[in-house]
C-alpha cells in the first residue's frame, strides 16, 4: 500500500512542478463558466469542466515524456503494477476534485442567476460528467502507456466520437428515444439512483482500463 501511495504522490509532484496543468485548470474554470453563463444553463459548466478535466489528468504523461521520467521509475522500488494502480488512483482523485470544483461553479452561477438548477438535470449531468471523465481517461491512459504522449495526443478526442457514435446508432437502430421517456419518468422518482449509476459506470470503465494498461505496461521496457 505504501508503494501505491508513493506512486500517487510521484504523479502529483510531477504535475505540480509544471505550469501546464495549472494553465489548463484555469482555462477549464474560465471557459466552462463562460459557457454556463452564455447559454443560461449552469449545468453546462459542469459538463464542459469534466471534458477539460480529462486533459488536465493526462498532462502527467506529457511531463514524464519531456523529462524522461520513466527512466527514473525504472530504478525506484516500485512494481509496474504499483505504477498502474497509482496512476489510475491519481486520475480518480483528479476527477473527484474536478467534479467538486465543477459543482461549486455550477451552484455559484445558478445563485448569481437567482435560480437553483433543476435537481433531475443537475444529477443527470453530474452522473454523465463523471462517467464521461472515467471513460475519457479509460481510453486515453492505455494509449499513452502504449505510445508516447506526442503520438497519442490526437486520440484524446476518441471518447467524444465514441459517445456520439453510440448515441447515433442507438437512436437510429433501436427504440432508444422512445424508451428514454420512460427512463426519465422512472429516474424522476428515483433520483438517488442517478449518481449511483454514474459512479458505478465510471469505476467499471476505470477497472477495465487499468487491466488493459497493466498488460501493456508490464511488457514495456523502462
Amino acid at each position: 500500500m505504501n508503494r501505491i501511495q508513493n506512486a500517487i504522490k510521484l504523479d502529483f509532484y510531477t504535475i505540480r512542478s509544471a505550469s501546464t496543468a495549472l494553465m489548463l485548470s484555469v482555462i477549464a474554470i474560465v471557459v466552462s463558466s463562460l459557457i454556463g453563463v452564455a447559454t443560461k444553463q449552469p449545468v453546462f459548466t459542469l459538463a464542459f469542466f469534466m471534458v477539460f478535466a480529462v486533459l488536465v489528468s493526462s498532462t502527467v504523461f506529457s511531463i514524464n515524456e519531456k523529462c524522461r521520467s520513466e527512466k527514473l521509475y525504472g530504478i525506484l522500488p516500485l512494481k509496474k503494477s504499483d505504477m498502474i494502480t497509482g496512476r489510475y488512483l491519481y486520475g480518480l482523485i483528479i476527477g473527484v476534485v474536478g467534479l467538486a470544483v465543477a459543482i461549486v461553479l455550477t451552484l455559484v452561477i445558478s445563485a448569481i442567476r437567482g435560480n437553483g438548477p433543476d435537481i433531475f438535470l443537475f444529477l443527470l449531468v453530474l452522473a454523465l460528467g463523471f462517467a464521461y471523465y472515467c471513460l475519457g481517461i479509460g481510453i486515453s491512459f492505455p494509449i499513452y502507456f502504449k505510445f508516447t504522449y506526442t503520438k497519442a495526443y490526437v486520440f484524446t478526442m476518441l471518447p467524444v466520437y465514441f459517445v456520439y457514435l453510440v448515441g447515433m446508432l442507438l437512436a437510429r437502430k433501436t427504440g432508444f428515444l422512445n424508451s428514454l421517456d420512460q427512463s426519465v419518468g422512472f429516474f424522476s422518482t428515483h433520483l438517488a439512483l442517478i449518481p449511483v449509476i454514474g459512479v458505478a459506470a465510471g469505476l467499471i470503465f476505470l477497472a477495465v482500463s487499468a487491466v488493459i494498461s497493466n498488460r501493456i505496461y508490464r511488457k514495456k521496457e523502462l
